[in-house]
């Protein structure tokens, strides 16, 4: 990795405690030491800058950048090209013979090899003196460790009074001479590594253009302890770059598939040190990567696949261990130092891929184990879990997987889900075993997020069908895989069960609602409509029709849903493995919730919960924003009407985030993805509520450049693009979002709210009034009802600030046709809308808080600037809109805060608690300063001058305490400046 040059940032404390050091005239050896890449030629040059500053001349010393290579022991042949380059600023009497006598020397010794004596100490001692004579000099000395022998040189420069200063690199081999350096040295500082914002601010400077923060994300996470390096970061980024990894996407320079792991430079001083090691240690560190982490038991059978000594390999662990390429964690596992080496490494491993490794492993732990035993169970099913279907299993040891799988799904679910994926590769797929273990794998699948576990059975199910009765789990891990990954399925007989319909919605097929279109329009016979595929059902091929497209086998039977196999899935397995509650293993509808037997048919658990088929139902009407269907299932299943939980589905349901609908269905064992299409698009969907809209504005671009194909969940992204993007003045990127999301009716709510929206941002309100005033009877009659109150209230609210009187008449008569009785959003928004057309305002702060308490900061700062119009103090309406504009950084509600300032001929909004407190303008300037932004840019982006954010800046600093634009970023994410709360 080539050494990058950058200008200091956050080594306040060094340089303090190396002016300190510094100050006592005479002669001193002070050490600099620290890993490559953290920064101490960037932090010598500046000591170098400080002292000249100071009256001192400055000798620089580059070791091992000369043509002397190893032939130059004492960097006697450095010392004199230093002296010769800088001849005429030294100008000493009797400079020109003491310089020749060291060259002399010089010579000398390069052609007898011969050790140090008396006469080179003496013209050493007297070039010094000489250099010396009339003011303090400074021999300032990079990477003192690239020389045999460093410290004789340095020691005469300090004897004869010579201010020395000398870095060396940390974990690089130290011999006698650099051990006798160390030693001598009056201070040994060392240069630990950056705090991770003022490294990330680096990483903004040198990108060269608006970093997206997917990016920022993905260097923390691969780096992990290695952030803090500003070499490491910075040739990462450069690396990330020249392979074409950075690409500018809607002026955001972003990760090109956000997926694909960071690696680190293929140069890094890491690397290199394992190259150094040795072949051995070279094919070890490659195999830890692949195998993700290696286990000591697990060692031998390594180094047998590796083609080396056992007792070579644990001593080339303990090397690569003690040069930091790998770390042992408290139980003994070995990892490499950060995902990004690991990258590298196994990138280098070409002879093996990790699931190939991971076989080979398995065959020799399991030969190991059936011959004597005493190789660790846990081990040896890790390593079979992951050498894929080509590890040859027994039955004992499918047994040992499930075994150990029920053992494990309570306390590591991680694990238990890996072993039960092994185990259902050797079960016969008609068999009942594999009913049973095909539900237990769903189950950890949802509570651990390993939907890619998923693809496996789906293929098989392909090549030779399944039982009749596991028909529906297979069709519910199609849609689950298919949900999370973005990505159809590439077998036909997969995409024909996507293409079956919803579970009681009618012609609606999955297929059609995510992917906006059929997957396998052709019809096919599907393998599982076989009779001999249906062995152990006793099925024959009349009995068996239809099964594997999940159409009706039964007169008026419908294919089962997610909360139907849940709630059997104790029946099935029959393993009495239990819950912590005491129940079976089921997805429930919240935390405790454990659905019995009684469920199957629908009715409520005990505890009052909504049983399995009820989970199924409502399920299936959130994704399709079935509202009345939602509100039918939840009072029929013993839920509360109306309830904040309802409400959120409901919510939910309208921006189709899935992940959300998921969790308040199935409950506490969902988890949310942070991963993924939905993993993605719930960042979308909660940075847009949170008035976050950097981070929901990274995780579109995230979406755009992934993989997956255009899913229900990028269009709706899409929407939500365009009114952020609408909000702060980006109109020509707001119409592109708008052309790329889908008109699909399931959309056809949110895509008209964000229409609405931009017509208002771009200044036509009457055009805003009436494309809700047209739209909302058609999608009322339509029964699209999901959402309909939020988009008439935000067309209201223009309408309100626009003095369109009939226009909001009309649109609070609309929305009073809308259901309000169980409907809290629903009730928010007749009590806005009553309040801004009748101009009340105590009904318009009760609907302001209900918005408050929904979360919805972005349509709360709409309703603020609606209720300033009229109410009779409105400063508190302004100051909140104000600082909700900022928060977002929406420059087109800011201006409509000022109209309606300048209107009601109040002061412009200011932050409370001035003195204490950052002022909101003066929050987004410091995050703006964090991104990388200029003065300029930061004032074009506030709609500021130039001038007023230098203001700005200049007070910030008289009152922090911060004395450059860094220092400021990096004191506000630390903590250490107040902030008003908002």
């Amino acid at each position: 990795m080539a050494r990058t040059r950058a200008a200091v940032r956050g080594r306040d404390q060094e340089l303090t405690a190396l002016r300190t050091a510094l100050a006592p005239d005479g002669g001193r050896l002070i050490v600099l030491t620290g890993p490559a890449g953290i920064g101490r030629t960037a932090l010598l040059d500046r000591v170098a800058r400080l002292l000249a500053a100071d009256g001192a001349r400055v000798l620089p010393l580059r070791l091992g950048t000369g043509p002397d290579g190893g032939g130059d022991p004492y960097a006697l042949a450095a010392l004199v090209r230093a002296v010769r380059e800088r001849f005429e600023q030294l100008q000493e009497s009797g400079l020109s013979e003491a310089l020749s006598a060291v060259a002399q020397l010089r010579d000398a010794r390069g052609r007898e090899r011969g050790g140090w004596t008396p006469a080179v100490v003496a013209a050493l001692d007297g070039l010094f003196e000489t250099v010396g004579r009339r003011e303090r000099v400074a021999l300032l000395v990079d990477d003192a460790h690239a020389v045999a022998e460093p410290a004789p040189v340095l020691s005469a420069a300090r004897r004869a009074g010579c201010l020395v200063v000398a870095t060396c690199e940390e974990g690089a081999e130290r011999g006698p001479g650099l051990a006798e350096l160390l030693t001598d040295a009056d201070r040994v500082m060392t240069i630990g590594p950056l705090a991770d914002d003022v490294a990330l601010s680096l990483v903004r400077r040198a990108a060269g253009a608006r970093l997206d923060e997917s990016v920022v994300t993905a260097l923390r996470t691969s780096l992990g302890p290695l952030l803090g390096n500003p070499g490491t970061v910075l040739g990462t980024l450069d690396a990330l770059r020249r392979s074409g990894r950075l690409v500018t996407f809607e002026g955001r320079l972003c990760l090109s598939d956000p997926a694909e792991p960071v690696a680190l430079p293929a140069d890094h001083p890491l690397l290199r040190r394992a190259s150094a090691l040795g072949g051995t240690a070279v094919r070890l560190l490659g195999a830890v990567a692949l195998l993700d982490g290696l286990d000591l038991d697990a060692l031998p059978p390594l180094a047998d696949i590796l083609e080396a000594d056992p007792v070579d390999c644990g001593r080339g662990l303990d090397l690569l261990i003690e040069a930091g390429v790998l770390t042992a964690g408290p139980d003994v596992r070995i990892s490499c130092r950060c995902p990004a080496l690991a990258a590298t490494a196994a990138g280098r491993f070409r002879a093996r891929r990790g699931t190939a490794l991971h076989a080979a492993l398995a065959e020799r732990l399991l030969a190991g184990h059936r011959r004597s035993g005493g190789v660790d169970p846990v081990v040896l099913a890790d390593h079979v879990a992951r050498g894929g279907a080509t590890v040859r299993l027994d039955d004992d040891t499918v047994r040992l997987l499930l075994t150990m799988g029920a053992a494990a799904e309570q306390e590591e679910p991680e694990r238990a889900t890996l072993w039960y994926s092994a185990a259902l590769r050797r079960l016969p797929p008609t068999g009942p075993e594999h009913a049973r273990t095909l539900c237990r794998l769903l189950l950890l699948v949802v509570r651990t997020g390993r939907y890619e576990l998923l693809r496996e059975p789906l293929t098989r199910y392909a090549e030779h069908g399944c039982a009749e009765e596991s028909v529906d789990e297979i069709r519910l891990a199609a849609i689950l895989l298919a949900l999370h990954s973005g990505v159809p399925p590439a077998e036909h007989a997969v995409r024909e069960l996507l293409d079956a319909p919803f579970p009681g919605r009618g012609p609606t097929a999955f297929s059609e609602w995510w992917f906006d279109r059929r997957l396998a329009p052709d019809p096919r016979r599907h393998p599982a409509t076989d009779g001999d595929t249906l062995a152990g059902a006793g099925a024959g091929a009349g009995a068996g029709a239809g099964a594997g497209v999940g159409v009706d086998t039964q007169a008026g039977a419908e294919p089962r849903g997610w909360a139907e196999v849940t709630a059997e899935a104790g029946a099935l397995a029959g393993d009495g493995a239990e819950t912590p509650a005491g129940g079976k293993a089921s997805v429930g509808g919240g935390a405790g919730d454990r659905a019995g037997a009684g469920a199957r048919d629908g009715t409520a658990a005990g505890d009052g919960t909504r049983g399995g088929a009820g989970r199924s139902d409502l399920l299936s009407a959130a994704l399709c924003g079935d509202v009345a269907a939602c509100e039918r299932v939840w009072r029929s299943s013993g839920g509360a009407a109306p309830s904040p939980e309802l409400d959120r589905l409901r919510q939910a349901a309208l921006v189709a985030d899935m992940a959300d609908v998921a969790r308040l269905v199935i409950g506490a064992d969902y988890r949310v993805p942070e991963t993924g299409v939905l993993g993605a698009y719930h960042r979308v969907v909660r940075g847009y509520a949170d008035a976050d809209w950097t981070r929901a504005m990274s995780a579109v671009r995230e979406l755009e450049l992934s993989p997956a194909e255009d899913t229900l969940a990028r269009h709706a992204a899409r929407l939500l693009a365009v009114d952020m993007c609408a909000a702060r003045g980006e109109f020509g990127q707001a119409a592109r979002w708008l052309t790329a999301a889908t008109r699909a009716p399931r959309l056809a709510v949110l895509r008209t709210w964000a229409r609405v929206g931009l017509a208002a941002r771009k200044g036509d309100d009457g055009q805003a009034v009436r494309v809700a005033l047209l739209a909302g009877p058609r999608l009322r009659r339509a029964g699209l009802r999901t959402g309909l109150s939020i988009l008439l209230s935000r067309a209201l609210r223009i309408a309100v600030l626009g003095d369109d009187h009939e226009g909001a008449a009309e649109l609070l008569a609309e929305i009073e046709l809308l259901p309000h009785e169980h409907h809290v959003d629903a009730q928010e928004s007749l009590l806005l809308a009553r309040g801004l057309v009748h101009r009340d305002p105590e009904c318009a702060r009760e609907a302001t808080d209900l918005i408050r308490e929904r979360g919805d900061l972005p349509a709360l700062m709409e309703s603020c600037l609606a209720v300033a119009r009229f109410a009779p103090d409105p400063r508190p309406w302004l100051r909140e809109a104000h600082a909700l504009a900022t928060r977002c950084g929406a420059a087109a509600l800011l201006e409509r805060v000022r109209e309606v300032t300048r209107e009601r001929g109040v002061p412009a909004p200011r932050a409370r608690g001035r003195r204490d407190a950052l002022a909101v303008t003066e929050q987004r300037i410091i995050e703006l300063i964090g991104e990388g932004l200029t003065n300029r840019q930061i004032a074009l982006r506030l709609r500021l001058s130039e001038k007023t954010v230098e203001n700005y800046l200049t007070r910030l600093f008289a009152r922090t305490g911060c004395r450059s634009r860094v220092e400021l970023a990096a004191a506000s994410l630390t903590g250490r400046l107040a902030r008003t709360p908002t």
